[in-house]
């Protein structure tokens, strides 16, 4: 019964586009482009060592930079005199890509690292050096020109994502910093560039990119950006690209006190995104990725609405998605609510879904529960699609005779529901369980049914004449 619609985080490989020759580009702003996206990132491989291309002050061509492989990680060396620090982050630990200064200006544990730091005294290094401040001073110019609406649709191309990608993968504090701020610039439609970035199919991964490269600070403003407005918020998690960029915050905070302001802000808007069958999967992302102490919260909100999602169509599958997770004291309060209310529920086209998974659960005193709270329906449920599954589950139970005892409360029940499109299979069911017991139940049914057998021969009823008669 259990319906499933999932969402796929995956984007098809991208193409690379053939860049425009140097002759086609005709004002110094372009070339200054063209030289930063021509960033090869790339890797390859000799006698150890592998290299990561940079631009050289001719615009464009590249320089190459050793990157080398201490106990495993990659440490590239270079760095630049004029760089600005970075204050390390409170929860490194909590945060990956994090960023931490030492050394007076060398980055440790980045990809881009001081590359006169092994090189002292050489003139070689003094060379690289002066090199990579030219090159630092380009991309300067070149995030420059990228403001509010141009940052975003150079984001929203795969050749400039990769770019953007490219300088945010160097693991530059300076860089890192710059992009920062343009993210959490307003584009001319009022709205911040990073929610627009997490909409867009190319951008949310520069945004990826983004929050994987902050330290704890730089991380703080940007998700106090993204959820300082509730119904910005609301509206990035009901969308695809949207919701994906949210579940992807979540999965990085899942050890950051930070979460808390995702699941506050899910908890306030809790009926509208788990009746939304995108919203309801970011939910279920945290369900998922964070402690249950992370997530009472959001527990609390499916428990208070309960009801309302389980006659709900997207709601219904979200709630049956929390009983895989929910456990303990909350558990048992879910539980208990719906038990209580089965005789609705199992009239509902909808709730009776949620009925046959709790009946499915096999917990003795819950099943025991929704047996008892039916009794005096069965013949009623008995004639609706959904509710039909459900008295044949019942029917499976140790509590079986009371769903027969119901039929048996008046003559005219058995008939109606064994000529019924879907009581006929109910019928079925009590006679065969009966018959498999031995029970004087089912000598009770079928002297209420061979009275009618002439009735029964034709239209939905003939499975149950074939049965009786052993035709």
């Amino acid at each position: 019964m259990e319906k499933s619609s999932g969402l796929s985080d995956n984007i098809a490989p991208e193409s690379a586009d053939a860049m425009p020759s140097s002759a086609a580009v005709s004002s110094p702003d372009e070339n200054l482009l063209l030289s930063v996206e021509n960033l090869c990132l790339t890797e390859g491989s000799a006698d150890g060592l592998s290299t990561r291309n940079v631009l050289d002050e001719n615009g464009g061509s590249l320089q190459r930079i050793q990157e080398n492989r201490i106990n495993g990680l990659s440490q590239c060396q270079t760095g630049f005199e004029n760089s600005m620090p970075v204050p390390p982050p409170l929860l490194s630990e909590s945060v990956p890509g994090s960023n931490s200064l030492s050394n007076g200006g060398s980055f440790q544990g980045s990809r881009l690292q001081l590359w006169a730091e092994s090189r002292a005294g050489s003139s070689m290094g003094d060379n690289n050096m002066v090199q990579n401040q030219e090159q630092l001073k380009k991309v300067r110019i070149f995030l420059g020109l990228l403001r509010g609406d141009t940052f975003v649709n150079h984001c929203s191309n795969q050749n400039g994502l990769r770019t953007i990608q490219g300088l945010l993968r160097l693991r530059n504090p300076e860089i890192t910093s710059e992009i920062c701020n343009k993210v959490l610039a307003l584009s001319s439609r009022g709205t911040a560039v990073v929610l627009e970035l997490m909409l867009d199919q190319h951008g949310r991964h520069v945004f990826g990119e983004l929050i994987d490269s902050l330290n704890y600070q730089q991380l703080k403003l940007i998700i106090y950006e993204i959820t300082k407005n509730l119904d910005e918020f609301v509206s990035l998690t009901l969308v695809k690209h949207g919701s994906n960029s949210i579940k992807r915050v979540i999965r990085l905070l899942r050890r950051s006190p930070l979460v808390s302001l995702v699941t506050n802000n899910l908890c306030a808007a809790f009926l509208t995104i788990m009746t939304n069958r995108i919203g309801s999967y970011v939910i279920s992302e945290c369900f998922k990725q964070l402690s249950a102490e992370d997530n009472k919260l959001l527990y609390e909100a499916a428990i208070e609405s309960c009801l309302d999602l389980a006659i709900d169509h997207e709601g219904c599958l979200s709630l049956i998605r929390v009983f895989n997770t929910i456990q303990g004291m909350q558990r048992y309060r879910l539980l208990f609510i719906l038990s209580a209310n089965v005789a609705y529920l199992s009239q509902d086209q909808e709730g009776n879904y949620v009925v046959q998974k709790l009946i499915s659960l096999n917990n003795p005193f819950l099943t025991q529960k929704i047996c008892h709270h039916l009794r005096g329906y069965y013949a009623t449920i008995s004639l609706q699609k959904g509710g039909s599954h459900i008295a044949e589950q019942c029917l499976d139970t140790e509590w079986k005779s009371w769903v027969v005892e119901d039929f048996l409360s008046s003559p005219d029940k058995p008939l109606n529901a064994a000529k019924d499109e879907f009581g006929n299979y109910v019928i079925q069911k009590a006679l065969k369980v009966t018959r498999k017991s031995d029970s004087l139940l089912y000598q009770k049914l079928l002297l209420c049914l061979q009275p009618h057998l002439s009735i029964l021969e034709s239209g939905y009823g003939r499975n149950v004449f074939n049965l009786i008669t052993g035709g």
